[in-house]
């Protein structure tokens, strides 16, 4: 199966790198329609083409505009797009805040590489935040349909420089609940890193930043997304916590 997924990630890349953008989301959508198998593989063929089109995150322009809107408009029609602001949770107060702040300066990895996003799995803390009732039910509420957890949890670490660039979620998070632990704002005084989502029928991309405590709701595999590079003086602790649909 992994064989015949790569191969499908190629035929998928290839016809990317020939169509016009109008049959492209089309013949992007019935190729995925056979299966889930063919579906994940374009998906992940379209995670590979947005960073070639996007090297530096900025959307492409001229005959390769087409293209870009068709990637985002796939994406959306396979897994649904959107990205919602939750604020503070109610059921996640100081005391909870704490506990995962003080667990994940805990177990930060002892190496990190400068300027690169590193990453710890969940304690205690936040594996029970990620199963709870509560969270599953906050979480649907905000992409609008039941989801069930993946079991996927991490925190992230990010230093000044780093960067997530313009991709697609794994399988694993095709939801993604995001919550601002620590937030230490650039030594120039700006705004700081923002999320970056493209979504379908926007011309214009979603540009949002969070506070220490407040939380997004981001329908990762969808979403052609990123993250804008931290300033000099910047750092940032989040969680990132996988959902996926719940059809049943």
């Amino acid at each position: 199966m992994e064989t015949e997924s790569s191969e499908w990630i190629d035929e998928v890349l290839e016809r990317v790198g020939e169509s016009g953008s109008e049959a492209l989301e089309d013949w992007l959508v019935r190729f995925a329609e056979e299966d889930d198998a063919r579906r994940q593989a374009v998906a992940d063929a379209v995670a590979i083409a947005v960073r070639r089109l996007a090297p530096d995150d900025e959307p492409p322009t001229g005959p390769d505009a087409g293209v870009w809107f068709a990637l985002v408009a796939a994406a959306d029609r396979l897994y649904g797009s959107g990205v919602t602001p939750m604020g503070r949770l109610p059921f996640a107060g100081d005391s909870i805040l704490e506990r995962l702040v003080a667990e994940a300066r805990e177990l930060a990895p002892d190496r990190t590489e400068p300027g690169r996003r590193a990453a710890a799995g969940a304690g205690d803390a936040l594996a029970g935040l990620a199963v709870s009732r509560q969270l599953r039910e906050a979480v649907g509420e905000a992409v609008g349909f039941p989801i069930v957890p993946t079991y996927e949890a991490v925190y992230l670490y990010e230093p000044a420089g780093s960067h997530v660039r313009t991709h697609l979620d794994a399988r694993d998070y095709e939801i993604v609940f995001h919550l601002v632990l620590e937030h230490r704002p650039p030594a120039d005084g700006s705004g700081g890193s923002a999320l970056v989502a493209h979504l379908s029928g926007n011309p214009e991309p979603a540009r949002l930043r969070f506070r220490p405590g407040e939380a997004v709701a981001l329908r990762g595999r969808g979403t052609i997304h990123s993250w804008k590079p931290l300033r000099d003086g910047e750092e940032r602790i989040l969680t990132a916590v996988g959902f996926e649909r719940r059809f049943s």
